[in-house]
């Protein structure tokens, strides 16, 4: 992140109040009176009072100077003016002279060239150069745009380390940071968060619970039950490598998509998001589930592509594709799918199986919502194969199919080009097939009820046959009759590597 060079600012001052001897502190007034307080003698100042200690001019309405401690305590309008490089303001302050350390409280206000700080008290500590404050503090950066909140904080110029706790926020004008802590290396310019943090861009939300930005290089490392919430999903990982000028980040460890809008979780090791495409990807063991109150269906892919923009939300399933559902299972090499338009097209020699139909083409594209199927197109080699018994199937075949379906049934099949049925008639008495029947033409309808052909509506001339079963010589398939074996994800993948 651009962070926190804010900081780095604010330590140069921290330094420059060291000092390797101790002196006598100084000071002038237009007014002034010796007292003895507590068997104590000391000077009561006021009028124009001033007091100078190694770099320092301090300036107050009037203090009580104890010469014999080397301190004094200040009152109203409390101006202290390191070098011309810092002044700081506030109600009051109790400076220790011997230990170089002043304490500032009500209304602390710290001023640079680049930064201002308000806060309601702070310590410095000069000797072992750090300061710090316990009671709250915003810092603000005029340049850039920063303001940093903490209730506590820690500063220290030897080890070069500044230290941010509790409630921590950085506020930009392009993010936000919430944190428990923050730790700056103002040498590297790298930082660490410890704790719940949330860092709020304009596209997203992460939530992690440890990591590291580094200012010089734009780059940050996120770990521990990371989420990002986009405008459209939620994305997992357990851990996260950002780039903050592209907006894209690189995951790995149990990363998770989950879309509320269309019910989908998509899992896998490994994952991309780009928050400014609004679009993750996520690969390696990688599955994808649909849930809906009619069917649970897992695709599982090499890898997923999840893309939303202002017209569609697509997902791209990326090679060796099994579908598993209660209600549909299928194999092809991809898939697509657009949310907006219902669709789900399966490309390069898909299989799908649904209810006791298995349905094979070089391209088959369904129109699909919450879990229902309401129609399908199948280019180029269609064929529909329905099993009535061990040895008998349907068969409808054509160049081009388009199928409608009722409660996830095939209900009707229309034949557009070069169609051709097997199918077996049933004796309904005695429960067993009687007839076999073969049909040819260009384009006709085919109905169906549960899984059964019931009629068919010639379009174009037909050429068929009816035979009964026991006299029928010819083959009771269709040319490109292939039965498909279902396989899980694993077997596939085992199956192309020769396994």
């Amino acid at each position: 992140m651009r962070v926190l060079s804010i900081i780095l600012c604010f330590s140069i001052f921290i330094s420059s109040y060291s000092q390797s001897k101790t002196k006598k502190i100084n000071f002038s007034s237009k007014q002034s009176k010796g007292i003895t307080k507590k068997d104590k003698s000391v000077l009561i100042l006021w009028n124009q009072v001033v007091f100078k200690h190694n770099n320092s001019i301090m300036y107050c309405d009037s203090a009580t100077y104890d010469r014999g401690n080397n301190s004094f305590i200040a009152y109203s309008n409390i101006k202290i003016v390191e070098n011309d490089s810092m002044k700081l303001y506030g109600d009051s302050l109790h400076y220790f002279g011997n230990e170089e350390k002043a304490y500032l409280y009500g209304n602390v206000k710290l001023i640079t060239n680049q930064i201002l700080m308000n806060a309601n008290s702070l310590i410095y500590d000069q000797n072992n150069n750090y300061a710090y404050y316990d009671d709250g503090g915003i810092i603000k950066h005029h340049g850039k745009n920063y303001t940093i909140n903490s209730k506590v904080g820690r500063f220290n110029s030897i080890n070069k380390v500044l230290f941010f706790k509790k409630n921590v926020s950085l506020e930009h004008i392009d993010y936000q940071i919430f944190s428990d802590t923050l730790v700056y290396h103002t040498e590297t310019e790298k930082t660490n968060i410890i704790g719940d943090t949330k860092i709020k861009s304009r596209n997203s939300t992460i939530s992690c619970s440890k990591g590291w930005f580094d200012n010089n290089n734009q780059t940050s490392s996120l770990k521990g039950n990371i989420v990002i919430d986009s405008k459209n999903y939620q994305f997992y990982a357990d851990s996260i490598f950002y780039q903050e000028q592209k907006g894209e980040a690189f995951a790995k460890g149990e990363v998770k998509i989950i879309d509320d809008s269309s019910q989908t979780v998509i899992i896998g090791q490994y994952g991309y998001h780009n928050e400014n495409k609004d679009s993750a990807k996520i690969w390696e063991h990688a599955i994808m589930t649909q849930y809906d109150s009619i069917d649970t269906i897992h695709v599982y892919a090499d890898q997923f592509i999840h893309v939303h923009d202002s017209s569609s939300k697509k997902t791209f399933c990326f090679k060796n594709v099994v579908i598993k559902g209660t209600q549909i299972e299928g194999d092809c090499d991809s898939i697509y799918m657009n949310e907006y338009d219902s669709l789900m097209k399966c490309i390069v020699n898909p299989i799908i199986w649904i209810d006791s139909n298995q349905i094979t083409g070089e391209e088959i594209v369904f129109k699909t919502f919450k879990g229902v199927v309401y129609s399908m197109d199948i280019e180029n080699n269609g064929m529909i194969i329905t099993k009535k018994d061990s040895i008998h199937y349907d068969q409808i075949k054509g160049q081009e199919l388009s199928g409608y379906f009722k409660q996830n049934k095939l209900n009707l099949l229309h034949i557009k080009e070069s169609g051709e049925v097997i199918y077996f008639s049933d004796d309904e008495i005695k429960k067993s097939i009687k007839e076999f029947n073969k049909v040819n033409c260009e384009r006709m309808n085919i109905y169906v009820d549960e899984n059964r052909i019931k009629q068919i509506s010639f379009l174009s001339n037909p050429k068929g046959i009816t035979i009964p079963i026991d006299q029928v010589s010819e083959s009771l398939f269709l040319d490109g009759f292939v039965l498909h074996e279902k396989k899980s994800y694993q077997l596939k993948i085992q199956s192309l590597n020769g396994d």
